[in-house]
């Protein structure tokens, strides 16, 4: 088995870096592709490739209930509100592409080529302020203004982060706990307000005005500095480091077609590509533990014996089985 699965793994690989290697090269330094995405973020995170998406990336190493936008803290820049992470993979995931939650891999990135303070949605209300991962269908246009709706754009109460509406200006978060969700958003509203324009992305849903006043102390704006070296982001002073490899404006409309033709050429090839496979044992979830005596993971394919059976079991060894019949059997047993 374990051979199967590291062939499996080495041909994915060799199919994979072979894809990579005869892509098509985005020859503009003002875009950022698909190989620069799979280059940083790789030793951060594994690749999968996902039904109707193609590849997507998802973080290892996370503690359980991890969620995107959840480690890090809110600078308010002239882009709007932006994240700084404290991740340092979190130039790409948290600017770039959208966040989902699949069933079976967890939170997934998927990759977006427009550059964005964060791609979330607000609500704001009640004394407190959350924030949620847009899905991937939300797109853009220029010169056009998106505002929150009623059904959040998708987003489950799992992707909802919310702290009191005072802290927001903090760097260290307290979250509200996750069964107190579906009562908080009840009683907020949906803030979120994107407003694309030829110079970038603005994300300006939630008012400052408002924030100023509740935390009752005046908002500084950062100013964004763009870096070309992969750095973890930090806040110096007034000024916020942010390493981009393109330009912070949405790509011209040549640069779009190349962009385009790359991510039709990523999705037709690496949908070939198998999906990589991890060995039985990973794949098969922990049994619900029924007794205590019982492990709570039982190998496929073998069968359990409780240890009183199996004390049971070496008493009565060599000894005739003894068959013992109900009340109802009409045999020999049967009481007259």
């Amino acid at each position: 088995m374990k051979k199967i699965f590291f062939v499996r793994r080495i041909l994915w690989t060799m199919t994979l870096a072979s894809t990579l290697l005869i892509a098509p090269k985005i020859t503009s330094a003002q875009v950022v592709s698909f190989q620069v995405f799979y280059s940083s973020l790789s030793p951060y995170g594994q690749w999968v490739n996902v039904a109707d998406y193609g590849m997507c990336w998802r973080p290892v190493g996370m503690p359980i209930g991890w969620r995107p936008y959840a480690y890090g803290h809110w600078v308010w820049t002239e882009y709007g509100w932006t994240w700084v992470s404290n991740y340092p993979w979190g130039w790409a995931p948290f600017h770039y592409g959208r966040w989902m939650s699949n069933p079976e891999l967890g939170w997934v990135w998927v990759p977006g080529y427009v550059w964005a303070p964060a791609w979330v949605q607000w609500r704001w209300g009640g004394g407190y302020v959350g924030w949620a991962p847009m899905p991937p269908g939300f797109h853009f246009r220029v010169d056009v203004v998106v505002r929150g709706n009623n059904d959040d754009f998708g987003v489950a109460v799992g992707g909802w982060n919310f702290v009191r509406a005072g802290e927001i200006t903090s760097t260290n978060y307290t979250f509200v706990r996750r069964e107190a969700v579906p009562r908080i958003i009840g009683s907020t509203r949906n803030v979120t307000e994107f407003r694309f324009t030829s110079r970038g992305v603005y994300n300006v849903g939630l008012p400052k005005a408002q924030v100023e006043r509740v935390t009752r102390k005046r908002i500084e704006t950062v100013n964004i500095v763009r870096t070309t070296t992969v750095a973890r982001e930090r806040v110096v002073g007034s000024r916020l480091h942010i390493y981009s490899p393109a330009p912070f404006r949405p790509p011209t409309k040549s640069e779009r077609e190349v962009i385009r033709r790359e991510r039709v050429y990523q999705r037709e090839n690496m949908r070939q590509a198998p999906a990589p496979s991890r060995p039985r044992e990973q794949m098969t979830p922990p049994r619900t533990r029924t007794n205590r005596n019982e492990p709570a993971y039982q190998p496929r394919g073998q069968s359990y014996v409780r240890p009183r059976q199996e004390a049971k079991a070496k008493v009565n060894k060599g000894k005739p089985e003894r068959v013992s019949r109900s009340r109802k059997d009409n045999g020999p047993g049967k009481r007259r």
